[in-house]
């Protein structure tokens, strides 16, 4: 029983900060986000419609279900495990919010490409994109492409993951501290879609 209550108040909070950034944009007098999401990268791999973008990230999160939903930079207060934070969703930004909550490792899944580095968190960058795998090699810490020509499985793919984020928490470059990196941006006085 007490876990449906936690799982019920984990939901609403869903919710309300879904609810709360609806508001926002319908405040700003547009239901247009063709000029953020989904990017232009985005729509050069084949997304139509930011929901298609979030399909692909609830299947990221698989069946796990979150511990909390977080403010922007608020840190977790309940242990480990899957947070959801209220953040921008651009790149930098997000990583910001993210490293500010406390977080120490960031996990960051591009199907186009992205550089983005962190000066306070190390960003561990994957991706089963073969293209990106091969154009942006410098920049990935960990190459699952396999999974789509059916040379690697989803547990393989843990695995290669799990490697990358111990390698990178026991001190070794991540690319993008490698390449050098840091991207960081302070929350802006008002909010990001």
């Amino acid at each position: 029983m007490k876990k449906e209550v936690k799982l019920q108040r984990h939901k609403k909070n869903l919710k309300k900060t879904w609810n709360e950034y609806n508001d926002f944009i319908l405040k700003e007098a547009t239901d247009d986000l063709s000029e953020s999401q989904p990017t232009a990268g985005n729509i050069a791999g084949g997304l139509t419609t930011i929901e298609e973008k979030a399909f692909g990230n609830f299947q990221k999160i698989g069946s796990r279900q979150f511990v909390d939903v977080l403010t922007p930079a608020e840190e977790p207060q309940k242990g480990p495990g899957l947070y959801f934070m209220d953040t921008s969703s651009a790149a930098a930004e997000c990583v910001t919010l993210q490293a500010a909550g406390g977080f120490n490792i960031h996990l960051f899944p591009t199907g186009q490409g992205n550089i983005i580095g962190n000066p306070i968190e190390p960003v561990v960058k994957l991706t089963a994109n073969p293209l990106t795998a091969i154009k942006m090699s410098e920049h990935i810490d960990c190459d699952v492409s396999k999974i789509l020509s059916r040379e690697m499985n989803l547990d393989q793919a843990g695995d290669e993951l799990i490697k990358a984020t111990i390698r990178a928490a026991n001190g070794r470059l991540t690319c993008a501290e490698a390449l050098g990196h840091r991207e960081f941006v302070m929350t802006k006085l008002y909010r990001s879609a």
